[in-house]
């Protein structure tokens, strides 16, 4: 009995320590910024940055009345999307990149509240995210519809439980033909829950990797166009859609 009883004790110790052990392994292990994305941690002449509490990107020559709000990739660095909130940035708008605890926007889906206290002058925001991201920015703008202009989801699509098809709300969903992790299928599927008149955006030839600039995502599919072209084509949808709406 006393063998058993140690052996319990020794249990209930051992089996947290190996949980915590093992998530500590899973948060450590993500996707890192590329060089592209670290040299654009910086300001330029036609645009300022902050780096704290998120990455903030502002156009230096008007002050912005509309703002983009981004959720990265589930277990990508926020440093990633920097080029494109730069990109952003320089057609006039705020892009405010939002980092997530453990590199996951499940763990805190409503961070764009945040967001948009702290900025009274944007007069009108949208969100979008990447992957898991655009799952958790479809579920703010679910919770939130009548705070948001408009919603761009980056290879993603809203849960079944946040249906969005009879929200009055602009949504872009974009995608690469060539995506091995939300492809046609899926996206075909995302439209029962979308407005009727989303507007579908296939980049031909791009994949799930260069929705960001994090290197290559393991069961990705190879892309056949270059990540420069897939971002340029991602940039001029999205501020497109934002001057549209």
């Amino acid at each position: 009995m006393k063998f058993f009883k140690k052996k319990w004790r020794l249990a209930v110790v051992a089996i947290p320590l190996i949980i915590i052990i093992g998530m500590a392994i899973y948060v450590s292990d993500y996707y890192k910024p590329m060089n592209e994305a670290v040299t654009a941690l910086a300001g330029t002449k036609q645009v300022s940055f902050k780096a704290s509490p998120w990455l903030e990107y502002n156009p230096i020559a008007v002050a912005p009345v509309k703002g983009f709000i981004f959720y990265p990739g589930g277990k990508v660095a926020p440093e990633a999307y920097a080029p494109m909130a730069e990109k952003i940035a320089e057609q006039g708008f705020k892009a405010v990149i939002v980092p997530m605890p453990f590199h996951l926007a499940v763990f805190a889906p409503d961070k764009a509240r945040e967001v948009m206290k702290q900025y009274p002058e944007i007069k009108e925001w949208f969100i979008g995210g990447h992957s898991l991201g655009g799952v958790m920015a479809a579920q703010f703008a679910f919770s939130n519809p009548n705070s948001l202009k408009g919603l761009v989801l980056l290879a993603a699509y809203p849960q079944k439980s946040k249906d969005l098809s009879h929200a009055a709300l602009p949504v872009l969903s974009i995608y690469g033909t060539n995506d091995g992790f939300v492809g046609q299928s899926k996206i075909d599927l995302s439209k029962a829950f979308l407005p009727k008149d989303a507007i579908f955006l296939p980049i031909e030839g791009g994949n799930h990797s260069q929705m960001g600039w994090y290197g290559f995502q393991k069961g990705d599919k190879t892309a056949t166009i270059s990540r420069e072209e897939q971002q340029r084509a991602v940039v001029q949808a999205i501020t497109d859609f934002m001057n549209r709406n």
